[in-house]
């Protein structure tokens, strides 16, 4: 190493160590023991201290020679700027002022806990109740913070809110078992500051309308540093237009197939009704799963990590109402055990009647497409992939352009492979992907404010059949995740295109060609294309 490089390395270990110590949350997601049990702190002077750091660390970068520097460190010079860039954008717009997340920090730490308790539940215990004695401090801290809520960003807190006295059920419970004479005095101190916390927030003026939008300069840059693409915001648009029209053609002409006239809803609802799991939904998902997977190893399309474990669970009672029908719970980063969970929500629990109950598991129509997305070769293939890197840091970066476009890449495979050959498999696969599509016209037009909120749940409502209440809930997440919900299908077009340049062009087989993209992390595939291909 030359003495750039060596500083690189330095200002790596520098940033991360703090930042990481900073936030004792982010770390214990991470898997690192230090951060176990604790909330950290959320004062407006600790934050400020958190942004003084970042913005030292982006001088320190602009201090360094970029030549001298190897491809490897410009893949992780590129993945820091950009996470400091939105960081201190973030900060300079005050978002932790529209944002009450405090409520949601607590509770999703408590939920991680809860399902470490079932493997150790000592450890688990003991975080619990730190992070229950924690709780009235940082929520307290956090509402001074948050002066002027956010209308939408409101709402999902009042959400929040409503479903926060199932999870502290669920903890009550599990400290019962435990032992201990502290718990349930925590436990009710943590509820009764849950309720101030929300009564505070509630009190307080609103933020204009529409104050989620970043706007169309800070989206710009967006698209640059956290999709990797040079493309204007005229360009995506345009993009997004003629992906909509070619999309749509290729739906139309799978399902002319199955007779004139015949809509995609109506072919899938008749399919679906012909559909019965049985009872045990989770038994389906681990068959599936196992059929998947091995559909992919036997295709020779990637290869499959060693050691790892993907457990398939039901979604406890107290989680219910914050999944969809599946989704995937990856390993911590640094986590010696690389568990992931596939979650199986089966609300035909809560149903009594079995026409009731069977209409519930019908939901999970599809499995195979769910399969390959959450777990092999999606999601969790990825995850414990990107968590091996040897450079320690890359871990931490996680661009959606590349790990939700990964998924809708196997999604792709899947089909292209034949791994599934049922006949309505390619009409679900376009569907979805047309949703993808929509979902880059909505997410430029919302952040830029050519949407307001009720336009954009409006526009999913016509061009994609949504319900009221399902498009306002896709709306509340992408007013608070700029350009990640774009990066669904830019990210599946950037490995298209990936594909014909390395596996047509050059020759490289399916399985070269996916291990090269997965061996980077999750980073924007076109730096990969720039500091990986030799």
């Amino acid at each position: 190493m030359n003495a750039t490089q060596r500083a690189f390395e330095s200002l790596l270990d520098r940033h991360f160590s703090t930042a990481l110590a900073d936030n004792p949350v982010w770390a214990n997601h991470t898997g690192l023991r230090a951060g176990e049990g604790r909330l950290g702190r959320a004062t407006l002077s600790h934050l400020q201290r958190q942004q003084k750091r970042r913005c030292q660390t982006l001088a320190a970068l602009d201090a360094l020679n970029p030549r001298e520097l190897s491809n490897e460190q410009h893949l992780d010079r590129l993945a820091l700027r950009a996470m400091l860039n939105m960081e201190c954008e973030e900060f300079s717009r005050g978002k932790h002022e529209l944002e009450p997340g405090a409520l949601d920090t607590v509770l999703n730490l408590l939920q991680h806990e809860l399902l470490r308790s079932d493997d150790e539940p000592a450890r688990a215990r003991k975080n619990i109740l730190g992070v229950l004695r924690a709780t009235p401090r940082f929520l307290a801290e956090d509402a001074a913070v948050v002066t002027r809520p956010e209308r939408v960003w409101r709402k999902v807190m009042q959400q929040t809110y409503g479903g926060a006295g199932s999870l502290f059920d669920a903890v009550d419970t599990f400290l019962a078992r435990a032992g201990g004479s502290l718990s349930p005095a925590r436990t009710a101190a943590a509820r009764a500051a849950s309720q101030t916390y929300h009564d505070t927030v509630m009190a307080r003026p609103l933020a204009p309308e529409g104050s989620f939008a970043i706007g169309a300069e800070a989206m710009q840059r967006r698209v640059r540093e956290q999709i990797g693409l040079d493309y204007t915001l005229a360009e995506i648009e345009t993009l997004a237009l003629g992906e909509a029209v070619r999309v749509r053609a290729l739906l139309d002409a799978a399902c002319r197939k199955f007779g004139k006239g015949r809509t995609v809803e109506e072919i899938i609802s008749k399919a679906r009704a012909g559909w019965n799991p049985g009872a045990d939904l989770p038994a389906v998902y681990r068959a599936e799963t196992k059929r998947v997977a091995d559909g992919f190893r036997a295709a020779k399309a990637v290869t499959f990590p060693q050691g790892d474990e993907l457990q398939v669970r039901l979604v406890p009672e107290f989680m219910r109402h914050l999944y969809p029908t599946a989704a995937y719970s990856s390993p911590g980063a640094f986590e010696k055990r690389q568990r992931g969970i596939f979650w199986v929500n089966d609300l035909s629990l809560t149903k009594t009647t079995e026409a009731e109950k069977l209409a519930e598991r019908q939901q999970h129509f599809g499995l195979s497409l769910t399969a390959a997305h959450e777990a092999y070769p999606g999601h969790h293939l990825q995850f414990v992939t990107a968590n091996r890197h040897p450079r320690k840091w890359r871990r931490l970066f996680a661009h959606a352009v590349f790990y939700e476009g990964w998924t809708l890449w196997c999604e792709q495979m899947m089909v292209d492979l034949r791994i599934d050959r049922t006949p309505w498999l390619r009409i679900q696969q376009l569907h979805d992907a047309l949703w993808r599509v929509n979902r880059i016209l909505v997410d430029l037009r919302l952040q830029t404010g050519r949407y307001s909120y009720e336009q954009a749940a409006a526009h999913l409502r016509k061009h994609l059949g949504f319900t009221k209440a399902r498009s306002e809930a896709e709306i509340n997440w992408y007013s608070a995740s700029p350009t990640v919900p774009m990066s669904y299908w830019l990210g599946r077009l950037e490995n298209e295109r990936l594909r014909e340049r390395l596996v047509v062009g050059r020759g490289w087989s399916l399985q070269q060609f996916n291990d090269w993209l997965l061996s980077f992390g999750t980073i924007p595939q076109a730096w990969i294309e720039k500091h990986g291909l030799e």
